[in-house]
């Protein structure tokens, strides 16, 4: 046997053998002959409480991986919903990280920001702060959380007085306030906000002081509550981590309210080792696993479950949040298969319910935010490998639970947990998720309830498992489904929808919405600042359609709003690695500019694109609106300037993907009637 938390008692409880024959009346135990097993002797006591649970949750945002929930009908876009945010009923979600929109790619699309240009604040754009409202709605509870990938331009002007461009500027903590500002007159409560992700702590650059700063404007403008949390941004192995930064200066500590780390169980997370600096248990603060990244909506859960369990057990870390939240975005982009939920037909209504969720579950439906981890019903079970279990405890010790997973036993083993006289000793509930079934009936399943005997709960566990043993109540597993899958039609035609962008169009770069009428406008109008650094020069364009898309037909208006700009169409598009930048995608894209010229070009993620025809028309001028048109059926593709043909071409080296609108630089052009048909 081996005792969890190093109790005196489970230590003097070792003298007892290490395997153990069990009565087949066990819980767990199956029937007819069986083998002496492991046990491992749990001790939960009131007086061993730990630090606060700070909750579980999931990240919508690092590149539009949300876009398309808000485009679902109704009824089903309700049932997503509660599957993720819905107490009792899904995963739960106790914390809901939001990405605050820059206008440029992120991942797997742009999220539009609320203040293009400096002053010029549109708090109704984008779905961020709708899907804020809808987990609010469902769950007062849940926390919020805003973190910048992107920025427009304007924030990294060195207005502050620095010698050049910077992140770290006054003009971005202007940026943030404003977003907080709209979060506020939509009635929002942000409870954390962060400073950049994964842009360092800004040692060197003024982050520091930045951070300082931040704060200072926070309190004077109404935010004393909003917690910053520092640096999201991946471990510093290599020298001073952020942790050594606050350790050595007073005002920075006093500023930072949480410790923000990525991948601190590994990346993609395995979950086997989860290790933190040794300076962030010296703080004092909150250390939170800001990002669990890349995980498989399948093979990822357990991966999940172990992290949530050792990354407390091994790093004292009270929250996690996984990225990303949703897998809801067109088709041939980098982050298909992740995500608790997967909901990319909207015109369907299909959506699937992954084991991500129901790993979640495990702990979010047995645990409040604001319970306290007992540290001696902590630890590691019988055996390298076999597992660990976490407890918590309800502040007024009313209820208590424990999550164990198994989820690299080779064979069953046992617990035999001895309750404290301070802790409830009533029945206990089970519940249990077989991490390696591909078939949901067997994901987050009611087992027959436990009652202790005199104090003493014994149970046989599954290999392959996680557990939840649990004295509270309101657990539920809904088992809803959304209509059978269908192939997208080909007849689409752009119109408005609740985020103010067009149903269905997922923005890549820059931000495509409906600023009046049914014009849809490139509205971030200069370069913004990238999450990462791009290899050519990004600009900006939108996507849609479905995944069998191969013959068809895209147009669209045109009206140019300067000399020198141009847009145009594309056709057969995908960009399916996270390798392959939003400037560099598999596709054909028709360019015409307001001078007349015009370009037919093929575009390569692996080379340099090449121009498969160009030539000149009269000019487009400005401020008139004119149709474009490309054609591709089989290898033939054509393109069309109002209705002249300019263009006919054969080239074999695309034969499916989707459509999309494009303009060549950061500049605003309108387009309207845009429309897809087979």
């Amino acid at each position: 046997m081996t005792a969890g938390g190093g109790s005196p008692r489970a230590a003097a409880a070792l003298a007892a053998a290490a395997l153990t024959i069990w009565p087949a009346t066990t819980p767990g135990m199956p029937h007819g002959p069986h083998p002496r097993i492991h046990s491992t002797v749990i001790w939960l006591s009131a007086a061993d409480r730990g630090p606060v649970f700070r909750g579980i949750g999931a990240i919508s945002g690092g590149g539009g991986n949300s876009r398309l929930l808000i485009d679902y009908p109704p009824k089903q876009r309700a049932q997503v919903l509660d599957y993720l945010f819905k107490p009792g009923y899904g995963a739960s979600l106790q914390i809901l990280k939001l990405e605050i929109g820059g206008d440029a790619n992120s991942t797997d699309g742009s999220e539009p920001s609320v203040e293009h240009s400096r002053g010029h604040i549109d708090c109704a754009t984008g779905y961020e702060f709708w899907l804020a409202r809808q987990a609010r709605r469902l769950n007062p509870a849940i926390k919020l959380y805003g973190l910048q990938w992107t920025a427009p331009g304007w924030v990294s002007s060195p207005s502050d007085g620095s010698s050049g461009p910077t992140i770290w500027t006054a003009a971005d903590i202007r940026y943030v306030l404003d977003w907080l500002n709209c979060a506020r007159a939509q009635h929002l409560a942000i409870n954390y906000i962060g400073g950049w992700n994964e842009h360092g702590d800004g040692v060197g650059s003024g982050g520091p002081g930045w951070f300082e700063s931040l704060r200072a404007a926070l309190d004077a403008h109404g935010y004393r509550a909003v917690r910053i949390v520092a640096a999201d941004s991946v471990i510093n192995t290599s020298g001073a981590d952020v942790a050594d930064d606050l350790v050595a200066d007073p005002r920075f500590r006093a500023a930072v309210g949480v410790l923000g780390y990525h991948d601190s169980c590994a990346f993609p997370t395995t979950g086997i080792r989860c290790t933190v600096p040794q300076a962030a248990a010296t703080l004092g603060k909150p250390v939170c696993e800001a990002e669990l990244g890349h995980m498989n909506a399948q093979s990822g859960a357990a991966a999940m479950v172990r992290s949530i369990n050792r990354a407390f057990i091994e790093s004292g870390i009270t929250c996690l949040i996984e990225w990303p939240l949703l897998e809801s975005l067109p088709p041939g982009l980098p982050a298909q298969g992740r995500g608790l939920v997967w909901a990319d037909q909207p015109w369907s209504g299909h959506y699937r319910v992954n084991l991500m969720t129901w790993a979640i579950a495990q702990t979010t439906q047995v645990t409040r935010p604001g319970w306290r981890y007992l540290d001696g019903g902590s630890g590691q079970l019988s055996g390298t490998g076999w597992g660990t279990y976490v407890s918590y405890l309800a502040p007024n010790h009313s209820t208590w639970s424990m999550v164990v997973q198994t989820t690299l036993a080779g064979h069953r083993q046992a617990i035999v947990v001895h309750l404290g006289r301070r802790l409830a000793r009533s029945v206990v509930h089970v519940w249990r998720t077989d991490l390696r079934s591909r078939n949901p009936a067997r994901w987050f399943v009611r087992g027959r309830d436990v009652r202790p005997a005199r104090g003493i709960l014994r149970y046989v566990l599954r290999p392959g498992s996680v557990y939840s043993f649990t004295t509270s109540s309101g657990q539920g597993r809904s088992r809803r489904a959304g209509p059978r899958p269908a192939p997208m039609p080909l007849i689409y035609r752009a119109r408005p929808d609740a985020s103010r962008e067009a149903w269905g169009l997922s923005a890549q770069d820059g931000a495509f919405g409906y600023a009046r009428g049914g014009v849809i406008t490139q509205l971030a109008d200069q370069v913004p600042v990238f999450w990462q650094p791009p290899d050519a020069p990004p600009f900006p364009y939108a996507v849609v359609g479905g995944r069998d898309w191969a013959n068809y037909r895209v147009f669209a208006q045109v009206r140019f709003t300067a000399p020198g700009q141009s847009a145009g169409l594309i056709c057969r598009y995908r960009r399916p690695s996270t390798l392959e930048k939003s400037e560099h995608f598999s596709g054909y894209q028709f360019i015409a500019a307001s001078n007349g010229a015009w370009q037919l070009v093929l575009d390569n993620p692996l080379a340099a694109p090449v121009i498969l025809a160009s030539g000149r028309v009269a000019s487009l001028g400005v401020g008139t609106w004119h149709g474009l048109t490309l054609t591709a059926t089989g290898s033939q593709l054509m393109a069309k300037i109002d209705s002249a043909v300019v263009a006919s071409v054969a080239d074999p080296s695309y034969s499916r993907g989707i459509a999309g609108i494009s303009t060549s630089g950061w500049y605003r052009v309108d387009f309207r009637n845009l429309t897809v048909t087979g």
